[in-house]
């Protein structure tokens, strides 16, 4: 049995899952039952220190700490010290929405004619959907990658070729990036098709 002077291993509270959102405040409570004295505590976030009081009562030791969650978290480890020995941790997992989405190529053609264009989202975590839209309409995309990104979540590209036809002029063509659990970005541009002339030879 634990004697009153050993104190058991630390349990951290207030997170039901690691899951969490960029833009949400942790509010964390590192409990301690047991010790005499009361042990010390320390949080630290990937092995740097976060400010924070602990207080002893009735053979309980708590140790407070809010942590403002950014997408720099995803895969951050919050760990509660036992000043004598003994940790908990988490490992964070932070959903976060591409910060940009961006149309590339210009929206501008000629009658008849074919242009290439191109929409791109920043890193996000989960990768996003990107889905093209003309007046409402869906659009087939040539093709779409994501690759991880060298700071953390992925990037998405996705081209569309659009032929210019006059019914579309001053019509918008949106890309959309989505996935679950975190909000809809996009990005749109108006189509200007002119007409071709054709010059007597």
């Amino acid at each position: 049995p634990v004697s009153p002077a050993t104190p058991e291993p630390p349990v951290i509270e207030g997170l039901e899952s690691p899951q969490v959102r960029a833009g949400e405040t942790l509010r964390l409570v590192c409990v301690v039952r047991g010790g005499n004295p009361p042990p010390s505590l320390h949080w630290d976030k990937s092995g740097r220190s976060l400010p924070g009081s602990w207080v002893s009562h009735g053979g309980v030791t708590r140790a407070r700490v809010s942590v403002p969650v950014t997408p720099e978290d995803d895969g951050a480890t919050l760990t509660c010290s036992l000043g004598g020995g003994g940790s908990a941790s988490i490992t964070l997992s932070v959903s976060y929405p591409p910060s940009e989405v961006r149309i590339a190529g210009s929206p501008a053609l000629a009658e008849n004619q074919s242009a290439t264009l191109s929409c791109s989202s920043s890193p996000s975590n989960p990768p996003v959907r990107l889905r093209w839209w003309l007046g409402g309409q869906e659009l087939e995309p040539d093709d779409t990658s994501t690759t991880q990104a060298p700071g953390g979540g992925w990037a998405s590209v996705s081209n569309v070729t659009l032929r210019g036809q006059r019914s579309a002029h001053g019509t918008p063509l949106v890309c959309e990036a989505s996935a679950p659990g975190i909000p809809p970005r996009t990005d749109s541009v108006l189509l200007s098709v002119s007409r071709q002339h054709w010059e007597g030879l």
